[in-house]
Formats: C-alpha cells, sequence, structure tokens
C-alpha cells in the first residue's frame, strides 16, 4: 500500500499532541495534515519546534470559532470529505460528531474526557448557553463512544469510573499519546537543542550558580482547584523542597513558572516558607524552550497530588530527555496493565518529596541509571507502542473512501439541519 495516498487530518493540538503525531506520521511516509482552531499560543506549531516548519501541511480553521448549534454542518462535513482517516482530540470531536463526520481514532488529553461530555446546568437564567453547552456534552460523548478506537492510557482507580461512563464501541488502547517528535526532541539531541534555545544561557547562569537544579512546569493549582483532577499539589512540593535544603544544606534551587490558577498563593507560600532565593520563576513558555531546560536539570518533579498516575505531558517530557523524575505514582495499580514500568521516585505527599530529593541529590549515579532505564521505556511505551496501535489502524481503513455513505449522510444532513434549524427558531 502506498502510504502516501492515506490521508489523515490531526484535529485541534492541545499540549500540542497532534503536530507531534502529524510529524511522527509523515516521518513514517503518511499525508498527514494539522487542522488548527483557536489554539492557545503556547500550542501552535511553532512553539513546538527549532525547525523550519512546511505550513503546506498545515490549515487554520474557523469551524471552531461559532457556537456548535450554528456550526455549519454541510461546510464542515464537504472540508473532510477528502480525508481518508480522521484522528480528534478536544471539543473538534464534538463538532465532528455534530457534522456527521466519522472520527477514526479519539486522543483525548483530559478535561474533553471528564469534563466536556458530561452536563450541568450552571445558570437556570441562560436558556441559549445551557443549550449550547447541552449539545457540545451529547455530541462530545457521541463522538468519543462512536471512535474506531481511542487511544488513553490507564490512570487510575477513581478516573477509570469516568471512562466506564461511555459505551464505548470501538477498542481503547491504553496507550499514551506519542505527543513528542522524538526525532528532534531526545537526550542524544541536547547540544543541538540548547544552541537553537532562546533561554540557553539564562540557564547556564542557573547551573553555575547552583549544585542541584530541580524543575517542575506542571501548573500551580493546589488552594483553589476548579475539580479533583487540577489540584497538583504544588504547596508539598515547595514544603518538601524546603525541608530537603534544611536537611541536607544543599545549593540547589527548583524552578517553577507562572502558569495556573494559584500563583499568586504560591508566590505567598514561597516568601512564607523563606525560599525566595531558591525559587526561580519563568513566564509560560513554548515546549521547545522548556525541553531545552530540561536539559540541564537533575531532577524533574511531577504532580505530586491526591491521584496516582502513570503517564502525562509533565512527566514524559522529563523521561524524553532522560531525567529522572518525581510524582505520585501507585505501583500495585497498574502492574497487571503495563508488562514494566518505569524507575523513578514515587511522592503522594511533603514528606516523600524530601526523601526523593535527598536520595536524587546524594547518589546522583543511582538517579542517572535510573534516567536512562526510564527513557528506554518511554521510547518503547510512549512513542514506538501507540504509533504501531496508530499505524495498524490506518492500514485496515487504508484509502477507501466510503462514498456511498458519505452522499446518503449529507442528504440525511440536509434534511436534519432545515428540522434543526426550525426547531430552534420556533423554541420547541
Amino acid at each position: 500500500m502506498d502510504k502516501s495516498k492515506i490521508k489523515i487530518a490531526c484535529v485541534g493540538n492541545m499540549n500540542n499532541s497532534m503536530f507531534s503525531i502529524v510529524r511522527h506520521l509523515r516521518y513514517a511516509g503518511y499525508n498527514a495534515e494539522l487542522i488548527l482552531s483557536k489554539e492557545f499560543s503556547h500550542f501552535q506549531p511553532d512553539a513546538d519546534t527549532f525547525e523550519e516548519i512546511n505550513t503546506d501541511f498545515i490549515i487554520e480553521s474557523d469551524f471552531l470559532n461559532s457556537d456548535i448549534l450554528y456550526t455549519k454542518q454541510l461546510k464542515l462535513n464537504n472540508f473532510f470529505s477528502k480525508y481518508n482517516f480522521i484522528i480528534a482530540c478536544g471539543y473538534s470531536i464534538a463538532y465532528l460528531t455534530f457534522a456527521k463526520i466519522k472520527i477514526d481514532v479519539v486522543i483525548p488529553y483530559g478535561s474533553d474526557l471528564y469534563e466536556l461530555p458530561f452536563f450541568e446546568i450552571q445558570d437556570v437564567n441562560n436558556t441559549y448557553f445551557n443549550k449550547q453547552r447541552a449539545a457540545l456534552a451529547k455530541y462530545q460523548k457521541l463522538g468519543i463512544e462512536n471512535a474506531t478506537g481511542i487511544i488513553f492510557d490507564y490512570t487510575n482507580e477513581e478516573f477509570e469510573k469516568t471512562i466506564n461512563l461511555f459505551n464505548l464501541k470501538g477498542k481503547r488502547y491504553k496507550y499514551p499519546s506519542p505527543f513528542i517528535y522524538t526525532p528532534e526532541f531526545n537526550w542524544q539531541n541536547s547540544k543541538t537543542i540548547q544552541t537553537k534555545s532562546s533561554l540557553t544561557s539564562k540557564m547556564l547562569e542557573i547551573k553555575k550558580k547552583f549544585d542541584f537544579i530541580a524543575f517542575s512546569h506542571i501548573r500551580q493549582s493546589w488552594k483553589n482547584p476548579i475539580d479533583i483532577w487540577s489540584y497538583k499539589g504544588n504547596e508539598r512540593i515547595f514544603r518538601g523542597f524546603k525541608n530537603f535544603l534544611e536537611l541536607t544544606n544543599a545549593n540547589a534551587c527548583i524552578i517553577v513558572f507562572e502558569y495556573g490558577s494559584d500563583v499568586e498563593d504560591s508566590k505567598k507560600l514561597i516568601v512564607e516558607l523563606g525560599l525566595e532565593k531558591n525559587v526561580i520563576w519563568f513566564p509560560t513558555l513554548e515546549r521547545k524552550n522548556i525541553l531545552s531546560m530540561i536539559s540541564f536539570i537533575d531532577v524533574g518533579i511531577g504532580e505530586v497530588g491526591d491521584y496516582s498516575w502513570l503517564s502525562y505531558g509533565a512527566i514524559f517530557e522529563f523521561l524524553c530527555m532522560q531525567k529522572p523524575v518525581i510524582h505520585n505514582r501507585k505501583d500495585s495499580l497498574y502492574e497487571k496493565i503495563v508488562d514494566s514500568l518505569y524507575p523513578m521516585y514515587s511522592a503522594a505527599n511533603e514528606e516523600e518529596v524530601t526523601k526523593a530529593l535527598i536520595s536524587c541529590f546524594q547518589n546522583k549515579e543511582h538517579a542517572n541509571k535510573i534516567a536512562v532505564e526510564a527513557n528506554e521505556w518511554y521510547v518503547d511505551y510512549a512513542i514506538n507502542k501507540p504509533l504501531a496501535v496508530l499505524t495498524s489502524i490506518l492500514e485496515k481503513k487504508g484509502t477507501v473512501l466510503p462514498s456511498f455513505e458519505k452522499k446518503m449522510s449529507v442528504f440525511l444532513l440536509k434534511v436534519e439541519s432545515l428540522a434543526f434549524f426550525l426547531k430552534l427558531k420556533l423554541n420547541l
């Protein structure tokens, strides 16, 4: 089969995930395109590469810029009719489903799975908003349930309860998204990445000033988290780091970011703890620069919240650059799910953060050893295996465009659209 004849749409780019997938697929010879709409500035393609971007395969779309109830379904349907295969995440799942477009693979990033498909009335007086939000929830859930496959790693017992609320017609593949483009970003390429980053001189200054650098780029969300999944345990990290300094007298710092709802509360806590000289703040940055910064550090710290996680973006960014990691992981949850687990320092409270930092600081040889092993695990489990799953689904579908079904779908869409807008106008 000629891979270049399989035309693939990757829709959305939250956390830069789809741009990475497009690059992986194009590297493998497939004709993949990235469809962007309403992306944050730090989730634009140029935020995720130091290389010159070929914009021929990047398409800016405005179909997410309107309320879903007024989406031009036929226009959207016609736009995507040229693709043999559609991969989607985020709000695009709802919009595509509303336009009767079959999604082949859903690769969620989080809230598009646990929040968006579930609607609760917040303002009884805002009738239109409730209709809009209810429609989003309905079509988001339908799109996820009717996809041929969903790639989403095993999480934890509580989060799995949410996933079990879906009546999945397709198969769930318990792997993470291959959301870092490893041909460019890998530990062997550190020097090249550093020469291209605008923050290298700053990192060299920090490395000259401190003997040990910890790094935590999770968002600041601990004082007033919007839901149980948004609690990151930042205060546990700061308190654990404070105890580490007192017990070791280490010349150490921790790098954090002005990102999240509780930045100001974190800054107040840092003053209370007397850590002003040991905490270095950076603004929200593009991932390409974050990965370059990680190449300079000694240890990465992920979430130290109330729930265990096997995989998520921040952790993989550390593993990609072959750095040891600290975060909350309960191994017993995953031992029967995966063949092996990457070595790391598990921490679910400030005492365990302190213990992990001391271990990493006092035995750097061991820390480096587990970083090497974790990187090997990451390449196999988080890149090679999910890409193999994705290409397997691609090859099974091939280049066939369901012409009869497509024509019938468009005809029914015209009928339903007319009925829908009549109902909306009459407020039935």
